[in-house]
């Protein structure tokens, strides 16, 4: 009697131990994504202002390095194609397949986050971006992942334009009035897209 009392007892033990671990380990897909993306650039501490240009969704993710803060639609936009300065307070206006729209608005090197407290949309979703009377439309929806520069790479210009669609900007040149981004910004715009 006291081995079938043992077996089971081992088994469940046996069982419950393994399923911690596998529950423990991170996905390797995100801890790779996340590794990939290299060290923080020198003197922009962790926050709002970090990784412009990057996707941000990697980190600020279900087991990502930065799951407290979880991101559903995040990404930067810069003045023009060919040089990675932010645009400060541009609009990004969204809209999901359910038909809600969001809309919140860039800091000052470009970079903007939905938080799910937020909203939840449902993919795809619409989007365009505007300020001062200027308004681009994204061509295509946001299929699934809400990180843009998960499409929209951070290459100035892209290395190769079938692949790669450049970052998101939204003027032809520098933003008027404001050439090397806003003088009142606590990270320098040109440095926080450069990562070391």
């Amino acid at each position: 009697m006291r081995a079938t009392r043992i077996i089971p007892r081992f088994f469940g033990l046996a069982l419950g131990l393994a399923l911690a671990s596998i529950m423990s380990c991170a996905d390797p897909e995100i801890s790779g994504g996340a590794a990939a993306l290299g060290k923080e650039t020198s003197g922009i501490a962790k926050g709002e202002f970090h990784r412009a240009g990057q996707p941000c969704v990697v980190c600020h993710q279900d087991q990502g390095p930065a799951a407290d803060k979880p991101f559903v639609v995040a990404g930067s936009i810069f003045a023009s194609p060919v040089r990675m300065v932010g645009v400060n307070n541009a609009e990004i206006r969204m809209t999901d397949s359910e038909g809600t729209k969001f809309t919140t608005k860039t800091n000052c090197v470009g970079n903007f986050m939905v938080r799910p407290t937020q909203w939840r949309p449902h993919f795809p979703i619409l989007v365009s971006i505007a300020k001062d009377n200027i308004v681009r439309q994204m061509q295509g929806p946001i299929g699934r992942d809400g990180s843009c520069a998960h499409c929209h790479a951070n290459a100035v210009p892209p290395d190769d334009p079938f692949s790669q669609t450049g970052h998101v900007y939204l003027y032809g040149g520098d933003e008027p009035g404001s050439p090397n981004g806003s003088v009142d910004c606590q990270a320098n715009p040109i440095a926080a897209a450069s990562p070391n």
